[in-house]
């Protein structure tokens, strides 16, 4: 991987500032400075995992934005772009249904048993078994993976704004996340999230505005694209039809905002039903509406300026190197970094709530006091972190794009829980062997679609079929858990105790509801505008 950047290395040689370079060091000591002195929320464990559930509607929502809005999501997500086209802007607003219909639907169910975990919740909803096996899985496989990719995310920032040594920054990062999030808890974490919103979206609107003085415009982007990249409403994608592909984001979607652990933190932490609903519904503005501005746009143009780029990972760096001006540079390099702490902090967060209290307490060293369990987190989170550090270095190795295998991470494991969540939290007659059946037969169907795709036989289907596997994996372990369901004689609604499964909207989430959906739709309009041709096909001759 080092040797795929000498001209990124080259290029930002002796770039900082020494005021930037004091940024950078003020920033790093200033947060462990930070997470050690909101040490003393963290005496119980309600304080330490979820801040002593007290995080007002608004705060939560920017956490939630900054934990998935990060050097993963800047970096990866607009090497997608680059790599795939505007077709992958629909993405914007069939996620964002997603969004708004589980931040009505799903988020104030959970919030309302006072659970630490979702893994917590399918137990209270389900039984043991069903609980377990959700811990069990994200702790050993996707928490790891995830983590993983933030420290590579943000090690490659390093490394190619900076120049610093890719697998010494990995281990930086690392360093300062871990001391950060297991001294002050998930207090700091919110903290460190809303620096980063601040840091981190501001320069990058400032690249979007000089991308599109030097190009000329947003319809000057769209002229400049060859052809396969440049019309929004194309039939075909790398993921298959259009509407296959659509079908499938949203699954996607529902999948990850249903039962991503560290995502899920965020409404269960908030100080109210409402505001659990609120945490979700405020992050889809930034989402569905701004995202696309900052991030797709920008990507875009890249293809323009950098075709041909060994590794699309390596768009968004050079665009910030061609147009962020000195004083700025250094802001977003911070910026980065505090995305990358902000995420890597609500995954070692995330892990030590669900490790401590849904595994070592629940299995292995019941009826311990406090002090016990949080010692027991803090070591976990340690030794985690020292683990993610080897998938990090992993990453380093793969030439695909990082948002692409984390993409195909998720249409494996996610979609089976999604659905029994989904499902058990708006159907009181979904039970615990309709649970268990639907996630045997979603993880089957979903190892075999990956084993398939590996052999090719979904190549007629899609050139990548990760949303196709996504949505026939959700679809079938929905099916089985409701069939199976509908068949018991004696249905349970709860594992240990009943669950109130109403839903209630306040004005304030219709509000805000009303507003997404026509925010969603401008953008529909928006992209089907100025990419309605056939990119460069349009207007050919015209140059930078």
């Amino acid at each position: 991987m080092t040797d795929a950047l000498p001209l990124a290395q080259a290029a930002v040689e002796n770039r900082l500032l020494p005021i930037e370079w004091a940024m950078v060091a003020v920033f790093v000591v200033g947060s462990v400075t930070w997470g050690v002195f909101m040490h003393r929320t963290t005496t119980t464990l309600e304080g330490s995992f979820l801040a002593g559930r007290k995080v007002p509607g608004f705060l939560a929502s920017l956490s939630t934005v900054a934990t998935n809005l990060n050097a993963n999501d800047f970096i990866g997500g607009a090497g997608t772009a680059y790599l795939v086209g505007v077709v992958l802007a629909h993405q914007g607003y069939a996620n964002g249904l997603a969004l708004v219909l589980v931040s009505l639907f799903l988020v104030q169910k959970l919030r309302r048993l006072r659970v630490f975990t979702l893994g917590g919740w399918l137990e209270k909803r389900y039984g043991f078994e069903v609980g377990f096996s959700y811990s069990l899985i994200w702790c050993l496989v996707w928490m790891l993976f995830n983590l993983g990719l933030y420290l590579y995310a943000g090690a490659l920032v390093l490394h190619t704004l900076v120049g610093w040594n890719l697998y010494a920054s990995i281990v930086l990062l690392s360093v300062a996340a871990a001391i950060i999030t297991l001294s002050g808890g998930y207090s700091a974490v919110v903290a460190t999230d809303v620096l980063q919103i601040s840091l981190m979206f501001f320069p990058f609107l400032f690249l979007s505005l000089a991308v599109y003085g030097e190009i000329g415009g947003i319809s000057d982007i769209a002229a400049r694209l060859p052809p396969d990249k440049g019309t929004f409403w194309s039939n075909q994608t790398p993921f298959g039809p259009l509407g296959l592909m659509l079908a499938g984001t949203f699954f996607m979607g529902a999948s990850y905002w249903s039962t991503e652990a560290q995502v899920v933190q965020r409404p269960l932490s908030a100080r109210s039903e409402e505001d659990a609903i609120v945490s979700y519904l405020g992050a889809t503005f930034w989402f569905t509406l701004l995202c696309p501005i900052v991030i797709t746009l920008p990507a875009l143009a890249a293809i323009h300026y950098f075709p041909g780029l060994p590794n699309p990972d390596l768009a968004m760096p050079h665009m910030i190197q061609r147009f962020l001006p000195r004083g700025l540079y250094g802001v977003t390099i911070v910026g980065l970094m505090a995305g990358v702490f902000s995420s890597v902090d609500a995954q070692i967060n995330a892990f030590c709530a669900m490790f401590t209290t849904d595994v070592y307490r629940r299995v292995l060293q019941p009826g311990r006091d406090e002090r016990h369990y949080l010692l027991a987190s803090r070591t976990s989170g340690v030794v985690f972190t020292l683990a993610a550090i080897g998938t990090a270095v992993l990453f380093s190795y793969n030439d695909k794009g990082m948002m692409l295998f984390a993409l195909s991470v998720l249409a494996t494991i996610m979609p089976p829980f999604a659905a029994v969540t989904i499902l058990g939290a708006m159907l009181g007659r979904m039970n615990r062997p309709g649970a268990l059946a639907g996630l045997v037969v979603g993880g089957l169907t979903a190892v075999g679609l990956l084993i398939a795709e590996h052999h090719e036989l979904l190549k007629p289907i899609a050139a990548d079929a990760l949303f196709f596997r996504t949505m026939v994996t959700f679809l079938a372990a929905a099916a089985c858990t409701w069939t199976v369901s509908m068949l018991t004689l004696h249905p349970s609604t709860s594992g240990h105790e009943p669950v109130d499964l109403s839903v209630r909207i306040s004005p304030r989430v219709l509000r805000m509801t009303v507003v997404l959906g026509l925010g969603m739709a401008g953008m529909v309009g928006f992209w089907s505008w100025f990419f309605r041709g056939a990119g460069a096909a349009m207007t050919t001759g015209v140059a930078g």
